[in-house]
């Protein structure tokens, strides 16, 4: 049996329960266990919570980091499952509110086509009726799919885990249909407008791959929950999230420190013992909670002889999803005057997203990308008479490995140029000349901050081989570890990484009841 040696002198507390990592997955998984009265240890590498859910200061801007809207929020006569979980955690409405977005988004291609879509199941139903008429059967049979996908979701939550797949298969049959097919092949079954199809898809881009590689299972819940739960911001924006789940973490008794980055797993009689920080300091416990991404959890942090080879092959088996390349500008005239009319607008140069898709393994300016203007729905973001507008695009990590340092902001300066272009054919032709404040950040960024492998920010690919059904769950290598994050369950998104951190969590517990440590 491998046991960790480690210095008893070195030992500075025990906690039942530690929690590797304050990022959304962390945080989700730490509040749930707090809440349910465990004592909990949360270590963060950072002097601050949030992972890439933060904000940062140029000049007189205070950008958003990442987040560009939040589902399964709602409103107050109907309340998201993550908004009620905030409640039961006592940060809503007091501590945390927000912004609700009155529309979903803005489409726009180069030939001129510009359309914008609305929230609400029936609204966005006879938005693309009214502008697709050819197609009104295939778009309401479409959206009656994806209901019966949200019944099914709905069932299974309201089984807390318990549930026969048996009965799953009978009473809820569309759920397992869309798991096990691309979005394209969904697509066949309803249309033939490839017009209707691209602007249907726009939303792509929050998965990290078009609709003939994506798992048609995650792309329909995340349209299905904006629809009926509406899309929101957090007032304070999401820096202000992530401090109230930690007053929350702290009210109910959690611990938290900062400056603490885990070197190791410490391993005794096959299963978790504890953990070695950096400087030497070590804690003991009888599980953990890693929000590090699984291959660095099992291959780095653990003794790489008590990983076992199907867990292995599980980690390393689907591809690193994308990671992401955006542009944070600060402009000195109003959003109003600028034309942008909604908080997000797609824009692409092509229908073909396939084509866009194969953009991102380059290392040239991005065919689609989305502009999200925050000012629309949260005028006080940015000083008055200002503009906060952040571009994003997907970039291959792997791009900017191995690229010569007198190359790096050549290329940098470069993909950004190209993305202001795209918003002056498209939107604002006199863009730069109200540029106050322009930053770049590239995958190598998002690496450097979250040292993500290849800065992927959406973790493996959500592909039909990998989606949420087939995805890795939250039971880590060994027998008292326990992985949350973009890498597990429902993939990558701030909704989805909480609810990862929360069955994590309610995996330990019941591992706790049958006395499985």
């Amino acid at each position: 049996m491998i046991n960790s040696t480690y210095n008893e002198n070195r030992v500075v507390g025990t906690f039942p329960v530690i929690v590797i990592g304050a990022g959304l997955g962390g945080l989700g998984a730490a509040c749930q266990l707090v809440a349910r009265g465990e004592q909990v240890l949360l270590l963060e590498k950072h002097n601050v919570p949030g992972g890439f859910a933060t904000s940062f200061v140029r000049g007189r801007f205070e950008f958003e980091g990442a987040l560009h809207e939040l589902s399964d929020i709602g409103t107050e006569g109907n309340r998201g499952a993550l908004y009620r979980f905030f409640e039961r955690l006592g940060i809503v409405p007091e501590k945390l509110k927000f912004k609700n977005v009155p529309e979903f988004y803005r489409s726009i291609y180069l030939d001129g086509y510009d359309v914008i879509l609305p929230l609400g199941m029936e609204e966005y139903t006879n938005k693309l009726i009214e502008l697709f008429p050819h197609e009104q059967r295939g778009i309401e049979e479409f959206m009656e799919a994806c209901k019966a996908v949200l019944a099914g979701i709905e069932y299974i939550a309201s089984k807390g885990g318990k549930f026969n797949q048996g009965e799953v298969l009978k009473e809820h049959p569309w759920l397992p249909r869309v798991a096990g097919i691309t979005l394209s092949d969904l697509y066949e079954k309803f249309f033939t407008d490839k017009k209707l199809i691209a602007v249907l898809s726009q939303l792509w881009g929050y998965i990290g791959l078009p609709p003939d590689k994506m798992n048609a299972y995650v792309y329909v819940a995340m349209l299905i929950f904006y629809l009926k739960w509406g899309a929101a911001f957090p007032i304070g924006r999401s820096h202000s999230l992530t401090s109230a789940l930690v007053n929350a973490f702290e009210k109910f008794g959690g611990v938290i420190r900062y400056n603490a980055l885990v070197d190791r797993i410490l391993v005794e009689n096959g299963r978790t013992c504890g953990v070695e920080l950096q400087n030497g300091d070590i804690y003991r416990c009888k599980a953990v909670v890693s929000n590090v991404n699984p291959i660095c959890t099992a291959m780095k942090m653990l003794p790489e002889e008590v990983v076992p080879d199907d867990y292995k092959r599980k980690i390393y088996s689907p591809d690193i999803g994308p990671s992401g390349f955006s542009v944070y500008i600060g402009l000195n005239a109003s959003y109003k005057d600028l034309g942008f009319t909604v908080h997000e607008t797609f824009i692409n140069s092509t229908y073909d997203m396939n084509h866009a898709f194969e953009t991102f393994r380059k290392l040239k300016p991005p065919e689609y990308m989305v502009a999200a203007c925050y000012n629309h729905i949260y005028e006080e973001i940015s000083p008055p008479r200002t503009t906060q507008l952040v571009l994003t695009t997907l970039q291959m990590g792997k791009l900017w490995q191995n690229i010569a340092p007198d190359q790096y902001f050549r290329k940098k300066d470069e993909i950004a140029d190209g993305m202001i272009s795209l918003v002056e054919h498209t939107i604002c032709p006199d863009l730069r000349d109200h540029i106050e404040v322009a930053v770049a950040a590239t995958p190598l960024t998002y690496y450097r901050y979250s040292k993500n492998i290849e800065g992927a920010i959406y973790g493996t690919d959500q592909s039909v081989e990998n989606g949420p059904l087939l995805r890795l769950k939250s039971r880590g290598a060994i027998p008292g570890l326990y992985q949350v994050g973009a890498w597990t369950n429902f993939g990558g998104g701030f909704s989805t990484s909480i609810v990862g951190g929360r069955i994590a969590a309610g995996m330990y517990l019941k591992d706790k009841i049958e006395k499985r440590w």
